[in-house]
């Protein structure tokens, strides 16, 4: 059957592809300077019981005319040369490739196996000029047999599965040269004895021992590979979805099986055993479909069957609606006319199943949802097994992750991720023709022409995708591969906020994106962007009703969040496209006024990676009507001012004023925190916020212009009391900052009498306090005191500070001594001069009692205000909170 195989295999090939399977053996058997793959002498050739056959010294001519193969050569450094695939079965193509399985002498040092792989590659390279997709696999059967493999990527399953792939191998193997398997010999019912029935033949002297070489023996299929078969199948499936689905719906069936699994490798075994020997009746192809067919129609589900057919149609690339009368004469042809006549296919059927290259991205989006719910169905059927029967997987953790996170990336739908509709069904999606749909705030796209119609239903069926975002459909569309550079684009309704003009930029931005494809080590980290576009208003018009008449502001004050004397925040929206080291894209939007702060918090959280390897590029694009140049510089310049403070002061809040709200941007323990203020009350309720550490608040370039709080911050300093004041407009405004960073703020009418009658008392009160926590923390020092005053600076709107000295404690002191506390339940006690005033005692007429017990020790009897020089509240040493008491 063996020879049957390879002459099926020959005559489905062209003539370059016929030379390369016939000398391949050759190249491996000698070094010859003039064949493709020479080195040099030393490289480890000669393949076990090897003599070439005339087949291959008349291909060989053609590459080397004349050459002379060594007689009596003896060297069989190479034990075993196999192909595994399809060759020779229904499935073959003149495009299937050539997958070398090369058994070596495992007494091979490792740098004559190097020098030996080294050869392979040449090889591959010359296969490849010559139209055929060759891989060498090299193995050590020792490791093989004991399940040792390489990581998995490219064409190695690594970890993931070992019985599996030995059993696909057997059943599908074409043996080329040297030693033969020896499974080959064992009967099917001693498959689980294999050793012994080996052993009995040798001492018979049935056969010898150096004919054959030991792959191992399938006695079952261990259910610890499953969970890491269809982690590797659905890898797979990302680029030929068709063949991974069959693989994971047999992987399946054996699951099913349990715990009576029986390898399909048997039913071949079992046929050639009985004497069936003809390559239709044994075709590995014919005899997966049968076993998946059978249980699919146990399960009584007809989609899921007609799904696995179309999956076994595509496996075997042969287009039956394409093919003229003689071509359908020939023995595959004739096998899948008769296979579909039974499933009840018409030529209808086949003339569709033909066209897939010209599908519809609609067509080609629900046969991804059907295949992908297959695979995800039977990966997850097999991941509930193993949890239920295998205690320890066989698939390492590194494999585990790899495969997992790139399914993850693959398959993962969120809000604004970009799925890929096309996972190896259509060769492209390219459209000539993109419609883009505004209807009731939702952008729909809809690919090719858009027919309008009074059915919302049938106008529905047209739409492929929609979004609030046109940003997120254009990404799509590029993504899918739908947005070509000669696509053209048209916008519905004709009165639509995006002009075509925009539109042609922004998608122009969107082509230009370059997908990001990552490697197999990026799987092993967690995904981070590796890079930023951020589309500033798209589609909208911030100042569209005077757009609309042709009255656009024109302002001294271009600051594009607070612009014009009306303050307006021209950043209305934002979508931020992420490319990710996992090659995923995603589109965050934010709307609404405080739309550029949630996109900060947003990026911010990208801080811990930043630290260690820096931001990654961010690129801000605008096209809107009004100002574009002006907003997207204004957005550049806040987000690369943001991102170099958190990286500089990560513990220092970052204030931005937007139209009449501020932001303060601050990093927590849980992640960035972002907080708003619509009024100045709400802000200075903010920054009144105990700390636990000195807060250094770091102003946005544009924030708190004509503010003196811009300078109050610049001044603070940790350990001190800073009292500022602020004459104004018969007013003292007052601002205290803490140890910590904290500030308070008051204002009192601003007498004849000057500062003795707030100042002096202020001082006094916060000595007292101060006084009293230096006893109870036994600190030798008192807190110091920075007395400033803020002035307007002649002419300008710009503030300036000026030291004042503080006043000696002498001066300090008060004629009378009136303190406060307040008890666990918030009620007031006054002392005046040690005499008790309590609300017990005295209830509402607590303050009444004390100013009269004041005036009357007053000498003057003036007027002027009382003050409490100390107030004690219980467990409390913030000097905020005593301020806001007294």
């Amino acid at each position: 059957m063996n020879t049957a195989r390879l002459e099926v295999a020959r005559g489905l090939m062209g003539s370059r592809q016929q030379v390369v399977l016939d000398v391949l053996p050759v190249l491996l058997h000698v070094n010859n300077p003039r064949l493709p793959g020479f080195i040099n002498n030393s490289i480890p050739c000669g393949i076990a019981h090897y003599t070439p056959e005339r087949q291959a010294l008349q291909s060989l001519q053609t590459l080397a005319r004349g050459i002379q193969l060594p007689r009596g050569f003896s060297a069989s450094q190479i034990r075993g040369v196999y192909l595994m695939g399809s060759l020779g079965s229904l499935a073959q193509a003149r495009s299937s490739d050539l997958d070398v399985w090369l058994c070596y002498d495992e007494s091979l040092p490792p740098e004559d196996i190097a020098a030996l792989q080294s050869k392979c590659d040449l090889i591959e390279r010359w296969a490849d000029s010559q139209g055929v997709e060759l891989h060498f696999f090299l193995m050590n059967l020792s490791a093989f047999r004991s399940g040792q493999s390489q990581a998995a990527e490219g064409e190695d399953c690594g970890s993931s599965q070992h019985m599996l792939l030995l059993d696909e191998f057997y059943r599908s193997a074409l043996w080329l040269a040297g030693c033969q398997p020896r499974w080959w010999l064992i009967p099917t019912e001693h498959e689980r004895h294999a050793d012994d029935f080996w052993h009995e033949l040798l001492e018979h002297h049935r056969v010898h021992r150096d004919h054959w070489l030991d792959f191992g023996a399938i006695p079952s299929i261990p259910p610890a590979e499953f969970v890491g078969a269809g982690l590797w199948q659905l890898n797979k499936g990302l680029s030929d979805p068709y063949k991974s689905l069959l693989k994971l719906l047999l992987t399946r069936h054996y699951a099913g099986q349990y715990p009576n699994m029986r390898p399909l490798c048997w039913d071949l075994k079992e046929r050639v055993h009985r004497g069936i020997t003809d390559v239709g009746s044994n075709d590995a192809y014919l005899l997966l479909l049968a076993r998946l067919t059978a249980q699919l129609e146990k399960e009584g589900n007809r989609e899921r069957v007609e799904l696995a057919r179309r999956a076994f149609y595509y496996k075997v690339k042969m287009p039956l609606s394409e093919m003229n009368p003689a071509q359908r004469q020939s023995w595959r042809a004739q096998t899948m006319l008769g296979l579909c006549r039974d499933w009840g296919w018409s030529e209808d059927t086949f003339a569709d199943l033909d066209q897939r290259p010209k599908w519809s991205p609609l067509r080609v989006a629900r046969e991804r949802n059907a295949l992908i719910s297959e695979m995800l169905g039977s990966y997850r059927f097999l991941a509930a097994f193993s949890q239920k029967y295998v205690t320890r997987l066989h698939i390492s953790r590194q494999d585990m992750q790899t495969l997992g996170n790139r399914l993850y990336a693959a398959f993962d739908t969120r809000p604004g991720k970009i799925v890929d509709i096309n996972p190896g069904i259509s060769p492209s999606l390219a459209q000539e023709k993109l419609a883009l749909n505004l209807k009731r705030k939702v952008w729909q796209l809809i690919p090719g022409i858009f027919y309008r119609s009074d059915d919302e239903a049938l106008e529905q069926q047209q739409v492929l995708r929609q979004s609030p975002g046109l940003v997120e459909l254009l990404c799509f569309a590029r993504f899918n591969g739908l947005l070509d550079n000669y696509s053209q684009m048209a916008i519905y309704p004709s009165h639509n906020p995006l002009s075509q003009y925009e539109l042609k930029e922004v998608a122009g931005v969107i082509k230009a994106l370059v997908p990001f494809k990552p490697a197999a080590k990026n799987f092993l980290q967690p995904a981070h962007p590796v890079a930023w576009h951020l589309m500033v208003n798209v589609g909208v018009d911030p100042q569209h009703e005077l757009s609309r008449r042709g009255m656009q502001k024109i302002s001294n004050r271009d600051d594009a969040l607070g612009y014009s004397s009306a303050r307006e925040n021209l950043v209305l929206t934002l979508d931020l496209i992420c490319i990710n080291s996992w090659g995923e894209w995603v589109v965050e939007r934010f709307a609404g006024e405080a739309a550029m702060l949630q996109c900060l918090q947003h990026i911010l959280q990208q801080l811990p990676y930043a630290r260690k390897h820096g931001w990654p590029a961010m690129h801000v694009h605008c096209h809107c009507a009004s100002r574009a140049s002006a907003i997207r510089l204004r957005v550049e310049q806040l987000i690369a001012d943001v991102q170099t403070h958190f990286i500089e002061q990560p513990k220092s809040p970052y204030l931005i004023e937007a139209a009449d709200n501020w932001y303060l941007l601050e990093g927590r323990r849980e992640g960035m925190q972002l907080r708003s203020a619509d009024s100045p009350m709400k802000l200075l309720a903010l920054l009144a916020r105990p700390s636990r550490t000195f807060i250094s608040y770091t102003l946005d370039r544009a924030a708190l212009l004509n503010s003196p709080l811009r300078l109050i911050f610049a001044e603070a300093r940790a350990g001190l009391w800073h009292i500022y004041y602020w004459r104004h407009d018969r007013k003292v405004y007052f601002y205290f900052v803490d140890e910590k960073g904290a500030l308070i703020h008051q204002q009192w009418p601003d007498t004849e009498h000057g500062s003795q009658f707030w100042l002096m008392p202020l001082l006094r009160f916060l000595r007292q306090v101060d006084q009293r926590w230096q006893l109870q923390d036994g600190r030798v020092q008192n807190r110091k005191i920075v007395l400033t005053e803020i002035r307007r600076k002649n002419r300008t709107v710009d503030f300036e500070v000026i030291r004042r000295r503080v006043p000696d404690l002498s001066q300090q002191t008060a004629s009378i001594d009136l303190r406060g506390a307040l008890d666990a339940e918030r009620q007031a006690t006054i002392y005046c001069d040690g005499i008790e005033f309590s609300a017990w005692q005295y209830g509402g007429d607590l303050y009444r009692a004390v100013v009269r017990e004041v005036i009357q020790r007053r000498g003057s009897k003036s007027d002027y205000p009382l003050s409490l020089s100390d107030v004690e509240l219980p467990d409390n040493q913030n000097i905020l909170e005593h301020l806001q008491v007294r």
